[in-house]
């Protein structure tokens, strides 16, 4: 049997649902792991750990993504350029109780262009329940059924982790006390997402240090805080008081480890969260949870919930207030757990399974996947766009024009204009006039989000006189810019020249319908290649350069 690679990703590095299907892989003798992470520090653990991995952007790190079969990620990493013959997973990284993707009002219409792309991609979207497969696909528009009731991967260690000994690693503290968790949720995002942490670690009004700290302490009981690694640094900035008996864990000191909240989660007595999906996991413990919620209102505005009443699906008490933390936690230490019947009723809803086999299910997922040929309706979609497969083709040959004003902030979202052009038939010259650019430093000339154009003898003209430009994810060659791939780049630096005025043209030619300009294109790359290669071999045959041979290799040395 081939033995195949999968190569990981999460975010945080060496984490989440990635992390939980990588503990139940990383024995299996028919595949090779192989970690992509973004934090030195973590990179140089996990080497000194023996866990194969390198930073995004090295060479080890391209090459294995390049023959990987399998990418397992927590989000959609690796689907832009992820090959035909190579599998995506994306393991997620939550039960959707807010609003996500084409639900979240924070995306522009560009970035529901590029989430459709790499949603397209992905093959495998793995899912807790019916109710989180149907959110999902939906907030994701993708085809249902390539998401996946598989359960998530990171739940396997909620099962099998030995939680108070893990947490002895991290805490010093006596194993018999009580253990409180509080994990809010993410505040900020694109946007503002309720309030944030600014005054002190509830949002609470009657937030009060001594008698929350008597009240740990009367009940030999300690909260454990850890807040979503987006908010940490933020976080960090504000001087909080907070009782003596809180511990803040950050991502930093759970790394130090090679943990996870995962591999902490069950030694926990009660969760306190907010509107974190992390409630949704904890639940397969079945122990009290409280939802600690006083900006509520301004939540539900800003980001939203899948359900216009979120309590509907919050089994455990809603608090607004440090009064009713005490009060509901002292009910739940004198045993009183009287939201114990509406968390085994919920459970179903959120979980279709308990038995701490979700990596075993993804496997038996990928493991199809990888032996069969057929792929999922979004990617079957990209032929209708094909011409006379279908009218849909019509919508591919309009240009949605970006163009980035540089007036000595940098470029940026506020200086940023938008024109739309439709093209009638190939070969068709367009003309884009820019006036009062008299503060204006460089210009970002985005022709389409799209790479399936050709820009032939394009002119970029300040009155009489001709402007260089340069070209990014493009290729250029004699008269004709070939935009091939995404987000296609033209740049102008005025420098030193005064600009009020500038008109951009060029003749525009769609390459799914010119196939005969692909083709000059590619003869004439050939051409050079043969070009630079007899040059090259004619330079390594040269008396010169075989007599320095000796000197390169002790150099080298």
């Amino acid at each position: 049997m081939k033995k195949r690679l999968f190569v990981f990703e999460s975010n945080p590095d060496f984490a989440d649902n990635s992390r939980g299907f990588w503990e139940y892989l990383k024995d299996n003798n028919n595949i090779d792991t192989f970690w992509c992470v973004r934090n030195e520090k973590m990179y140089q653990r996990m080497k000194e750990n023996g866990i194969q991995c390198a930073l995004f952007g090295t060479d080890i790190a391209n090459e294995m993504i390049d023959k990987a079969d399998c990418f397992i990620t927590s989000s959609f990493e690796f689907a832009y350029h992820k090959k035909k013959n190579q599998i995506h997973v994306s393991a997620w990284h939550g039960f959707p109780l807010k609003l996500i993707g084409y639900f979240d009002t924070a995306s522009s219409s560009v970035d529901f262009l590029n989430l459709k792309v790499i949603t397209a991609q992905s093959d495998i979207i793995t899912a807790t329940s019916r109710t989180c497969q149907l959110n999902m696909s939906g907030m994701l528009s993708v085809d249902p059924n390539k998401v996946k009731i598989t359960g998530f991967p990171r739940n396997d260690l909620i099962g099998i982790e030995n939680g108070r000994e893990n947490l002895k690693k991290l805490i010093d503290v006596h194993p018999d006390s009580r253990f409180i968790f509080y994990l809010p949720t993410m505040r900020k995002g694109l946007k503002d997402e309720g309030k944030q942490f600014e005054e002190n670690i509830f949002n609470y009004s009657d937030y009060d240090v001594k008698e929350l700290d008597a009240f740990l302490k009367k009940n030999n009981a300690y909260i454990v805080s850890k807040f979503h690694f987006a908010d940490q640094e933020y976080f960090q900035k504000n001087d909080f008081k907070v009782p003596k008996r809180m511990i803040l864990l950050d991502t930093e000191s759970l790394n130090e480890q090679l943990m996870t909240i995962y591999h902490i989660m069950n030694a926990f007595d009660v969760l306190v969260t907010d509107y974190s999906s992390v409630y949704v996991d904890y639940l397969l413990l079945n122990r009290p949870i409280i939802f600690s919620c006083p900006d509520i209102e301004e939540y539900k505005k800003d980001r939203g919930f899948v359900v216009e009443d979120p309590s509907l699906l919050m089994p455990g008490k809603m608090i607004q207030s440090q009064a009713s933390l005490i009060e509901s936690l002292e009910q739940i230490f004198h045993g009183e757990d009287i939201y114990k019947e509406k968390r085994k009723s919920m459970l179903g809803y959120f979980h279709k399974y308990l038995d701490s086999l979700s990596s075993q299910r993804l496997l038996d997922e990928i493991n199809f996947k990888l032996n069969d040929n057929s792929y999922d309706f979004d990617k079957k979609l990209g032929k209708a766009y094909l011409p006379g497969n279908s009218n849909l083709y019509n919508y591919s040959m309009e240009l949605n024009t970006e163009i980035y004003l540089d007036k000595g902030k940098g470029l940026n979202e506020d200086d940023k204009l938008y024109i739309n052009k439709n093209i009638i038939e190939n070969g068709e010259r367009l003309v884009y006039e820019l006036s009062q650019l008299d503060d204006v430093q460089y210009i970002r000339f985005d022709p389409d989000v799209n790479g399936h154009w050709i820009l032939k003898d394009i002119e970029i003209r300040c009155k009489d006189e001709l402007l260089p430009f340069n070209i990014f994810n493009g290729i250029q060659n004699n008269n004709m810019v070939y935009f091939l791939g995404f987000d296609p780049q033209i740049h102008i630096d005025f420098k030193d020249n005064n600009v009020d005025n500038l008109k951009i043209s060029f003749n525009i030619i769609d390459t799914s319908q010119s196939n005969e300009f692909v083709t000059y294109l590619l003869n004439e790359l050939q051409q050079e290649n043969v070009k630079f290669k007899n040059e090259l071999e004619s330079i390594k045959n040269s008396r010169s350069y075989k007599a320095t041979q000796m000197m390169k290799k002790i150099i080298k040395r």
